[in-house]
């Protein structure tokens, strides 16, 4: 590791008794395959956790400031907040990846990759405070982070694609759009998922993303703009 963990403490202002529970949540598991000698979990289980708890996080968060706003608008807000290139924001400016445990392959792997283990790391951090700390503890860090990226809010309409295709989709076949998973290629920790959405069993669109949250984004946006073109009234020619 680059750095003392004693510094991120400081930057977390927060110290942890259990120092093998920070170290856990900081350790990939590349790490933990080339050091066998460890005896602490890398943070998988943690980054499950961790997740759980951000999302109550924010939900707590969007409820308080959001008065008016309905359900569809607040998970809106949510998924934006919890998506993997927020969490990637937040843990730079902490400088997580210099303080994560990692293989000698993972330590050159590109900039993408890294990324997405800076996000889990960044759950698996979450994870760990409520264990160590409680909620509040958990809360207040999560508050702080994350309370700069609820200004975008006022700067940006949010294109729910996902919200917009089923809408469409009802109004026209009264059905349901369907997501399946077509594949799942790359490494572990670099997956790509394509996704294809279906109407009646038959695929509209499909698309490529790094989870598969973003692949079902990504194809009902595709679906929605073939959909719209397919069925525009044509314009009468002069």
């Amino acid at each position: 590791m680059k750095k003392d963990l004693e510094e991120l403490e400081n930057v977390l202002n927060f110290k942890f008794k259990n120092k093998e529970l920070l170290k856990s949540a900081l350790t990939h598991r590349s790490y933990k395959v080339s050091h066998k000698e460890i005896d602490w979990d890398d943070n998988e289980r943690l980054e499950f956790l961790g997740d759980s708890i951000l999302n109550l996080c924010i939900s707590f968060l969007l409820f308080q400031k959001f008065k008016e706003d309905r359900e569809g608008d607040l998970t809106q807000k949510r998924a934006y907040l919890v998506c993997k290139n927020t969490l990637v924001k937040v843990a730079k400016k902490l400088d997580l990846l210099d303080y994560i445990y990692l293989g000698k392959r993972e330590e050159k792997l590109d900039k993408k990759s890294q990324e997405n283990i800076c996000a889990r790391a960044m759950e698996a951090l979450i994870g760990a405070l409520f264990l160590e700390g409680g909620f509040e503890v958990a809360f207040e860090r999560v508050k702080k982070w994350f309370q700069p990226y609820f200004i975008k809010f006022r700067q940006k309409r949010f294109q729910d694609y996902k919200t917009q295709l089923q809408e469409f989709i009802q109004k026209i076949y009264n059905k349901k759009p369907e997501y399946e998973v077509l594949s799942v290629l790359g490494p572990p920790h670099n997956p790509t998922f394509e996704i294809a959405v279906k109407v009646n069993g038959e695929i509209i669109a499909k698309a490529q993303g790094s989870s598969k949250k973003e692949a079902e984004i990504l194809s009902a946006k595709k679906a929605l703009k073939r959909l719209k073109k397919k069925l525009a009234p044509q314009k009468a020619k002069p």
